[in-house]
């Protein structure tokens, strides 16, 4: 696999980058004749997004095969399509590095990706493909006339993730811009540490929306000690269709602020996609370019006391701002198994 990106491709790809490493420490890269697509999950597969960039986003794009090899490294695959992984935060941070050095902006004029499978240095060139090294090249074209090539070395790619989809007949739809999500959030700081992860409670209701934090520091007394409730008017979203309110959704906010800090970065407005209480919630960028398509896909956490999902009314309603009301048969809450953003496509298969 070969690609160029241009100088303004180069800012894309690398704010994508910094997206997928708040989503997880591996990042795949699944390259095709046609698309190129970086996905990313977490530990516990409860986030999951992925970038699909297409030929037309590249200033070159070419996927190498040859009829009698196959093009995997470390695991079969189609010759229609092969797959890598950097299975490492190292190697992650390190592309990362090589991305976001200060003297890109200024210097770079073009940048080169490539993937390539030579055999071990130190093996025999005879012997089989478990000594085929996969290397990620990146290769920057700086001005007067410097190349600066960075390689990293590939790992065995795991599993093929499929991301969790939404029953559209009976999915609400948000669209909103970044800044809008930011200012709300605000208002619910979170505590210092790395490893803070604050979650939020949002209930969608007809007229307006509810974000409360929960308490996730206690006393000593077992009491929480700040609870934060925030209302906003359903106004104050560019598109507000909810079918049968009030739905009330829960998640954590780390991959949810990183996407919402990706569609600030790329001036864009999101449109998020649900179902019900326990269902994942889905995030694409509103009006996407046939050049990139992006997929979000965060679970979320039964709340008590919210109902679980609504027996829906054959309403015809659109993406403008009218809402469907709920039909008094809800099915209570209850305590259901957490939903993953994604699963192996082997586990999806055996679902079907």
């Amino acid at each position: 696999m070969h690609a160029t990106l241009d100088v303004y491709a180069l800012k894309s790809f690398t704010k994508a980058l910094l997206c997928l490493s708040k989503y997880g420490d591996e990042v795949s890269f699944r390259a095709s004749s046609t698309f190129l697509t970086l996905s990313a999950t977490n530990s516990s597969k409860s986030a999951y997004c992925h970038f699909r960039f297409a030929k037309a986003f590249f200033s070159r794009y070419r996927l190498d095969t040859d009829d009698d090899t196959d093009v995997s490294i470390g695991q079969v695959s189609t010759k229609a399509s092969c797959t890598f992984t950097i299975q490492s935060q190292y190697s992650l941070n390190s592309l990362l590095s090589i991305m976001k050095h200060r003297t890109i902006e200024k210097s770079v004029e073009r940048c080169e990706i490539s993937i390539s499978d030579q055999p071990n240095e130190d093996a025999d060139v005879a012997v089989d493909k478990s000594n085929i090294e996969g290397k990620l090249i990146v290769r920057l074209h700086c001005k007067h006339g410097v190349i600066k090539t960075h390689r990293l070395l590939l790992m065995t790619p795991g599993p093929t993730l499929v991301p969790h989809t939404t029953d559209q007949s009976i999915e609400s739809q948000l669209v909103i811009g970044p800044r809008a999500l930011k200012e709300m959030i605000e208002h619910f700081p979170a505590a210092k540490g790395i490893k803070s992860d604050p979650q939020l409670t949002w209930t969608f209701a007809e007229t307006e929306v509810g974000l409360r934090s929960l308490d996730t520091n206690l006393d000593a007394r077992g009491k929480g000690q700040l609870s934060t409730e925030l209302t906003i008017n359903a106004s104050e979203f560019d598109g507000y269709s909810i079918h049968a309110p009030p739905i009330t959704l829960s998640f954590h906010l780390r991959e949810f602020n990183a996407t919402v800090a990706y569609a600030d970065a790329m001036n864009v407005s999101l449109l998020l996609r649900f179902t019900d209480s326990n269902s994942p919630l889905c995030i694409e960028i509103d009006g996407e370019s046939d050049s990139l398509a992006t997929l979000f896909v965060i679970s979320t956490s039964q709340v008590h006391g919210a109902p679980s999902r609504a027996t829906p009314k054959p309403v015809n309603n659109v993406l403008s701002g009218s809402k469907r009301e709920r039909d008094n048969s809800s099915t209570p809450a209850a305590s259901r198994k957490l939903i993953r953003a994604a699963q192996p496509m082997e586990h999806t298969i055996k679902a079907e």
